[in-house]
């Protein structure tokens, strides 16, 4: 102890035994050791309760400073929020039970805009509390009303502990009726109507015979309903079923987990099985990626569902890292991780023979000290750099994520070039296509999306239901799910503790780090850590239950042990479910049905945006908002009168609250006025009998696509379009006019045997282009 005293090492004091005192006891007559002996042992009891009372402040403060962090920018991160207007999906509930505390029922169903009698909640021992706080008082209010509330759920099935679900809610609900208008009745399901007989009676050995015998998890069994439920076969199965656990000793140098499991799924395969009938369900996804190498080494196809989420392949992190050197050109890793990637090699290998990966890899070595590296890349290779990236550098801040990520997939023809990943390659484009569906359009924003892990379920590509494959999964995926044949491999379970443990206090929340040694000095912390343990412990057993409830005909455990007493192992009744040493029966062979399409291959772009060479074309974003705005000035005035420089400062003011801009109403007046009183434009803002006006109408050209044109008069006899340019520049006016005869010549096709001319008006030039 005196060492870490004063080595300054005080949380290394946690845990220390004070059983004995440090020095022996002295033998009776001894008066004055006896003395000395008493004092010391009093002075030792003072130690032990200071470094009590450390423990407890040590797990209060330890996730202080991650507290303090949070703090400091969250007021700014909720005023970010208001003037982004956006609402974090995780801010979702809490805002409704702030809403809900203070807003009476029916004002809630008046925001929804109708009433709701009856509800239906389904997995509902996956609720969370905040989810069934918010409920309460629809529910509550329906029923006192003649509605009703019918749920569904599973305790022994509750795995989403992590996700804060609560499966105490739906227990709390079997045992008490917590809604006195309305009658209450449980009922609960006896026949189970997927797995065969002798799969039941493995899992009832396993919960209710097994798991009542062990001290350690028989009340976390019991909380979840794993001891006491009732489950039998349908009525006229005629099939038993069958169940065998193997029990291997664990190495890792030759893992006999392996040979087991490509025997089986050979055995199985031998005796009318499809692969697809076959799923082999893990612990982890890392154990789902060792079975698929296993598979891999015999040639047998196989799904994994930990390996469907596009950002695991090659290729998705390519574009991510060119995305990320787009975003900041001065990451020499994300640069160099593209340009040695498959996306950039092949791509160059079709049009550049004399460049490959080799002289790539030499050219990065040899400039790993040259800083940034895309400049020296410029120079060595100025021909593959204007090829490649000056139009991606462009577009850039100026093209939406969705129009960028396709134009890099044309730019480097990945659809040609890496046909085989066609599907993680849409896949991705359908990601960017909901991101920016959420209101997002940042590429920095898109890249956060892409690390954020809470978003794994929409990077994963759909799987057709009809391949012949073994289908790969962690046993949390397996979830609602049923098999023919299922092999379940198992790993001895450890207690590593938590990373932090929640304590609730009213509206206080406090974030402590807790482990057994801490625990035991408080009474309070150890109710919590108990807590924490109980709620660990029933979620290990749920996923035991889940993944041994997911066969129909066949479950085969496969456990990898050390020690006999470990968990899951304590629990299996290995005895009565030995392996058989006759072969098993042949199974009927189903026959796979296919329905023979036509081929229809997708059609991708190809074709690359054109950014021209006159970097005047491209506006800055300060540019853009004016221009909108004095475009939206413009849309307002119909005709100019007597009064209208009041009409117009109106209009302004009107414009303003429309783009939330601020920009200067003598100004604009000034340019509006000019533009209206121009010799060439005046009559067309002029109020003729038989003249129509339509501003910012779309018009459909004979291919289907949509033009908006600024203004369009429509006299009896005669056309006239005007489009209305902002900036001090004419350099585009070829451009311009080609835009225009196009627009004239939609025009004329609606609007058959009438004159059509159009006028490009420069408003901020003050000049006018007729075009005829």
């Amino acid at each position: 102890i005196l060492p870490l005293v004063r080595g300054n090492n005080l949380p290394d004091l946690i845990g220390k035994g004070f059983t004995n005192p440090p020095v022996c006891k002295p033998p009776k007559g001894s008066n004055q050791d006896q003395s000395s002996y008493d004092r010391i042992v009093m002075l030792w009891g003072n130690v032990e309760e200071l470094i009590r009372q450390f423990t407890i402040i040590f797990v209060r403060s330890r996730c202080a400073p991650y507290i303090k962090a949070y703090q400091s920018f969250s007021k700014t991160v909720e005023t970010a929020k208001r003037q982004q207007g956006k609402v974090f999906i995780e801010d979702i509930n809490m805002h409704l039970a702030g809403y809900l505390e203070i807003a009476i029922v029916p004002d809630v169903y008046f925001r929804i805009g109708e009433t709701i009698f009856h509800f239906l909640i389904d997995e509902f021992q996956d609720t969370s509390p905040i989810q069934w706080r918010n409920l309460f008082p629809l529910i509550e209010n329906s029923l006192s009303q003649g509605g009703s509330l019918f749920t569904v759920g599973d305790t022994k099935q509750a795995i989403y502990g992590f996700r804060n679900a609560d499966y105490a809610i739906m227990k709390g609900l079997e045992r008490d009726n917590p809604f006195p208008s309305a009658e209450h009745s449980v009922r609960e399901l006896a026949t189970n109507y997927r797995s065969k007989k002798r799969i039941i009676e493995f899992n009832e050995r396993v919960f209710k015979k097994n798991l009542l015998r062990n001290d350690e998890y028989r009340e976390a069994g019991k909380r979840s309903g794993l001891t006491e439920y009732v489950q039998e076969p349908r009525e006229g199965e005629k099939e038993d079923g069958y169940v065998a656990v193997s029990l291997l000793e664990r190495n890792d140098d030759e893992p006999p987990e392996r040979l087991k499991i490509q025997e089986l799924i050979e055995e199985l395969r031998k005796r009318g099985y499809y692969y697809r009938d076959i799923a082999v369900l893990t612990q982890t996804n890392e154990d789902a990626v060792s079975a698929t190498t296993w598979l891999n080494e015999k040639d047998v196809p196989f799904i994994s569902y930990s390996s469907l989420d596009v950002r695991r392949r090659t290729i998705t992190g390519e574009i991510v890292a060119l995305m990320n050197f787009l975003d900041a050109p001065t990451d020499d890793l994300s640069f160099g991780t593209f340009i040695l990637g498959d996306v950039f090699t092949k791509a160059v290998s079709k049009e550049y023979s004399g460049i490959d990966i080799g002289r790539l890899r030499e050219f990065c070595f040899a400039q790993r000290e040259n800083h940034p590296l895309y400049k020296a890349f410029q120079e060595t290779f100025g021909g593959l750099w204007k090829r490649y990236f000056v139009g991606l550098f462009r577009a850039v801040g100026f093209l939406p994520v969705y129009d960028l990520v396709t134009e890099i997939f044309a730019v480097f023809r990945v659809f040609d070039t890496l046909s085989g990943e066609e599907a993680a390659l849409v896949k991705m484009l359908e990601v960017v296509k909901d991101f920016e569906g959420g209101g997002f359009n940042s590429i920095k924003d898109f890249l956060s999306h892409a690390l954020d892990d809470d978003s794994g379920e929409k990077w994963e590509m759909a799987v057709p239901t009809n391949t012949n494959a073994v289908q790969v999964m962690t046993i949390h995926k397996a979830k609602g799910l049923g098999f023919p044949v299922v092999i379940v491999l198992l790993y001895e379970v450890k207690n590593r503790g938590f990373e932090y443990i929640i304590e609730e206090k009213g509206s206080t929340v406090c974030l402590l780090k807790i482990n057994k040694s801490a625990a035991a000095c408080d009474e309070g912390l150890q109710d919590l850590y108990d807590q924490e343990r109980m709620k660990e412990m029933v979620n290990r057993l749920n996923s035991l239950y889940v993944g041994f409830t997911r066969p129909e005909r066949e479950l085969y455990v496969v456990g990898v042990k050390t020690r006999d007493t470990a968990y899951p192992f304590v629990l299996l009744p290995t005895d009565e479910f030995l392996p058989s040493v006759t072969t098993q029966k042949a199974v009927e062979k189903l026959s796979i049905t296919s329905v023979a399409l036509p081929s229809c291959p997708l059609l991708h772009r190809n074709r690359q945006f054109e950014f021209p060479d006159s970097a005047e074309e491209f506006m800055s974003i300060q540019e853009k908002q004016r221009g909108d705005f004095i475009h939206r000035v413009l849309f307002y005035l119909d005709c100019v009168g007597d009064s209208s420089k009041t009409e117009i400062k109106e209009i302004i003011k009107r414009a303003r609250e429309d783009t939330w801009s601020d920009y200067p109403g003598e100004e604009t007046e000034a340019l509006v006025m000019a533009v209206t009183g121009n010799h060439e434009m005046a009559e067309y803002f002029r109020a003729v009998p038989g003249r129509e006006i339509r501003k910012e109408q779309e018009y459909s050209d004979s291919a289907g696509r949509l033009f908006r044109m600024d203004r369009v008069i429509i006299d009896p006899g005669a056309i006239t379009v005007i489009d209305y340019k902002t900036g001090g520049n004419k350099e585009a006016l070829e451009k311009y006019r080609a835009q225009m005869r196009n627009y004239m010549k939609i025009l004329g096709e609606v609007y058959p045997g009438k004159s059509i001319s159009g006028i490009i008006a420069f408003v901020d030039l003050g000049e006018v282009v007729r075009i005829r």
